[in-house]
């Protein structure tokens, strides 16, 4: 080796091959642009898997005809004439449900009328759907043109979903709030997103109804989201692979949101906690006529409440 410097060389270069080996090829050298910022997270959804002979968005004239097509079960179930197409987990799925509301006056089977180039087509999502654990459903138009409320309350009766996710036509956000204008808060505080993906800038803000009832406009104001502009420059399966993203996103941030609020009932002083801490009964007595709308629990909520998310935090990789 005196006489042979370049076997230094070598010997080194192949302790680090070995290395890598052994050590599944990471390179234990630290990186060059280590003080550089990290870049966030996206939040990675599934694609589904299509055959070489399968159309991507194929042309449906009917719900049976995109039943059939998918293997998914018209509803209400029993019912002489169909006002939904559901998945077949939608009576059993706990998670997520994902509602199609379509466009005014849309064909049956038909979702988003006014996209191109096959955007308004229900069959992809759907099928991005089944792939990401979400039951779905798309609604008739007819159906809830002619009866909104009734219809929305024969079909989703039948989901025991905690958590729902709408996404619109252009134009039909103001359904959406005449279906659950006469429904109790507390039913449809689940819905925690809806959205219009190829809705144009024209159409926001949504034309609500005039007498819409006050908690009704300040969930709507947290759940309603504006799609980006940047959307309508991609193709149609970017577009629906970056709503899904976009769900993912609003979804965890809500789980961890739930997380610090059930975090944050450990540190009250004021409040009686079953389980956990309970006042004496001259506590009790003395705080019965405290204002409930700004105690310690009630300021503890309103801390976690979730607002609306901005623009860009849409976008993905954005945090």
């Amino acid at each position: 080796l005196k006489h042979r410097p370049w076997a230094k060389e070598s010997n080194a270069a192949m302790l680090r091959c070995c290395a890598g080996i052994c050590c599944g090829g990471v390179d234990s050298r630290p990186p060059a642009n280590q003080g550089a910022a990290k870049a966030p997270a996206v939040h990675q959804v599934v694609k589904p898997t299509l055959r070489l002979d399968e159309e991507e968005a194929p042309a449906v004239s009917s719900l049976s005809d995109l039943a059939s097509l998918l293997s998914l079960t018209l509803a209400p179930p029993g019912a002489v004439e169909p006002v939904a197409v559901t998945t077949d987990d939608f009576p059993r799925n706990c998670n997520r449900l994902l509602l199609l509301l379509p466009s005014a006056g849309a064909p049956s089977g038909a979702w988003d009328t006014s996209a191109r180039d096959g955007r308004g087509s229900p069959v992809p999502i759907f099928r991005w759907a089944q792939a990401n654990g979400y039951a779905a459903c798309l609604f008739s138009a007819a159906a809830l043109e002619e009866a909104p409320t009734e219809t929305w309350e024969r079909v989703l009766k039948g989901s025991p979903a905690g958590c729902v996710f709408v996404l619109a036509a252009s134009g039909s956000l103001p359904t959406l709030a005449r279906a659950l204008q006469p429904i109790h808060p507390l039913l449809y505080s689940r819905f925690r997103v809806a959205l219009a993906p190829f809705e144009g800038p024209a159409a926001w803000p949504p034309a609500w109804p005039a007498d819409l009832p006050a908690e009704l406009i300040e969930h709507l104001a947290g759940a309603v989201l504006r799609a980006p502009a940047a959307w309508a420059k991609e193709e149609p399966r970017g577009v629906v692979q970056l709503v899904f993203e976009c769900l993912a996103l609003r979804e965890s941030r809500y789980q961890n949101a739930e997380a610090r609020k059930y975090q944050g009932f450990q540190t009250l002083k004021e409040n009686d906690m079953p389980g956990m801490k309970r006042l004496g009964l001259d506590e009790r007595i003395a705080r019965m006529d405290r204002d409930r709308g700004n105690d310690e629990l009630a300021q503890l909520l309103k801390k976690h409440e979730h607002g609306k998310f901005d623009e860009d935090e849409l976008e993905p990789g954005v945090d």
